[in-house]
C-alpha cells in the first residue's frame, strides 16, 4: 500500500509530531509511505525523511501559486498512490487534486482543535467554504478522538466513513530518556509544552502559576514553546515568576524533569504533549475540552479542569506541589493508562486498518 502524505507543514504542532510518528511507525510496517510538505520543512520534517522514507518540500507562500501547485499535482501523481492522507485547508484542497488526478482515495486525518462547546476552532470565512466544498469529495476520515464526529458530520464529511484512532506513544520513544539538569532544583517544577496561540491559554497558565506560587513559593514554573503572543507573555511571565524556555528540541527531556504537565487550552484534539507526559509518568493538569477527558482519570492520573477556570487549575498545582508522593501515584497510574490504551503500536495498526478500508472501498 502506496500513502502519500499531504500537509501545509512539518512545524512544532502536535499534529506534526504526530505525523512523523505514524508515518515512520507504517514504513516499519510494510507501508510505502510519502511525505509531501506544501510550505516550509518545519521541525519534523528530518524526523521523516532522516529514516529513508520520500519527503518532498515545495517553499510555497501561499495557496495560489500555479508553479507550485502544478509541481504539487504532479509529484503526488507520479508517486502513484493508493491514498492520498491530508490534514490542514490547503492540504485537503491539492490533496483532492491528487488524488483525483492519481485515482486515489483521499483520506482526510482531523486534528482541528475543539472548543468548550463541542465545535471545531473556527476557521477564517474563506477557510471555512473551502472546507465545507472540498469535504462532499473527499472519500474517508480519520479523527483523532469521538468528540469530533458530530462536528465534522455538520460540516459534510461523509456520515459512516469517520473512523477514530487515538493518538498514541512509543515505548521506544521515551525509554531512556534522561531528565533535564535545567529544570533541576529545590522545589515542585509545573511545565507547560505549548505553542503561543490564543487558544493554548498559555497566559492563563502563567497566572495560575503566579498565584499558586505566591501560596507556595517552592512552585517553579516553565513553558516550553513559541509563537505569535510570544512578546505579551513575557512581560506576563516576568510578573509572575514563570520562566519562559522557548521552542525545544528536548521536550521530552524538560517532561521528565517536571514535577507536573499542565495544558490549560479552551481548545485542543488528542494532545501529544499530555500523552507523552503520561508515558514519562508526569501527572498531568488539564481542561475538559476535545479528547483531554479520554486520557485524564481525573484525580486518578492527574486533574481536568474546566476551561478558562485559572482558580482551578492553580489549586490544581498546589495539591500535587503539597503531595509530591501523590503526584508520583498520579504519574504512575497515567503511565499504566498509556500503556494500556494509547500506545504507538496500536495507534498505527488502527491507521493502517483504516487506509486498507479505504483503499478497499475505493476499488470496489
Amino acid at each position: 500500500m502506496r500513502l502519500l502524505f499531504v500537509c501545509p507543514d512539518m512545524g512544532w504542532g502536535g499534529a506534526q509530531r504526530h505525523w512523523a510518528t505514524l508515518i515512520v511507525g507504517l514504513a516499519e510496517r510494510g507501508v510505502e509511505p510519502k511525505l509531501l510538505v506544501l510550505a516550509d520543512r518545519g521541525a519534523f520534517f528530518e524526523d521523516v525523511a532522516g529514516h529513508g522514507i520520500p519527503a518532498d518540500a515545495l517553499g510555497m507562500q501561499r495557496r495560489t501559486d500555479p508553479r507550485r501547485l502544478r509541481r504539487a499535482v504532479a509529484a503526488g501523481s507520479g508517486f502513484a498512490p493508493d491514498a492520498v492522507v491530508t490534514y490542514g485547508v490547503s492540504a485537503q484542497l491539492v490533496g483532492e487534486a491528487i488524488a483525483r488526478r492519481a485515482h486515489a482515495v483521499h483520506v482526510y486525518n482531523e486534528h482541528t482543535p475543539l472548543t468548550p462547546t463541542g465545535e471545531l476552532l473556527p476557521l477564517r470565512p474563506h477557510q471555512r467554504a473551502l472546507v465545507r466544498l472540498v469535504a462532499r469529495a473527499v472519500d474517508d476520515v480519520i479523527a483523532v478522538t469521538e468528540r469530533q464526529v458530530p462536528p465534522l458530520e455538520r460540516i459534510g464529511y461523509p456520515r459512516g466513513r469517520i473512523e477514530v484512532v487515538p493518538n498514541g506513544v512509543f515505548a521506544r520513544d521515551v525509554e531512556g530518556v534522561e531528565p533535564s539538569p535545567e529544570l533541576a532544583g529545590d522545589g515542585f517544577a509545573v511545565l507547560c509544552v505549548s505553542a503561543m496561540r490564543p487558544e493554548k491559554r498559555v497566559d492563563l497558565f502563567v497566572e495560575a502559576a503566579g498565584a499558586a506560587r505566591r501560596e507556595h513559593p517552592a512552585l517553579r514554573s516553565y513553558v516550553a514553546g513559541d509563537g505569535r503572543e510570544r512578546e505579551r507573555l513575557e512581560r506576563l511571565a516576568r510578573a509572575n515568576g514563570v520562566t519562559l524556555l522557548g521552542a525545544r528540541r528536548d521536550v521530552l527531556e524538560l517532561v521528565a524533569a517536571a514535577g507536573a504537565v499542565c495544558l490549560p487550552s479552551e481548545a485542543e484534539a488528542m494532545p501529544m504533549s499530555l500523552l507523552e507526559a503520561m508515558a514519562l509518568g508526569r501527572p498531568v493538569i488539564a481542561t475538559d475540552v476535545g479528547g483531554n477527558a479520554e486520557l485524564v482519570a481525573d484525580s486518578e492520573t492527574g486533574f481536568l479542569v474546566p476551561p478558562g477556570d485559572r482558580d482551578a487549575v492553580a489549586r490544581a498545582m498546589l495539591e500535587l506541589a503539597r503531595d509530591p508522593g501523590r503526584a508520583d501515584a498520579m504519574g504512575d497510574a497515567g503511565r499504566a493508562r498509556q500503556r494500556e490504551r494509547f500506545t504507538g503500536e496500536r495507534m498505527v495498526d488502527g491507521y493502517r486498518r483504516a487506509f486498507e478500508r479505504a483503499v478497499e472501498r475505493g476499488q470496489a
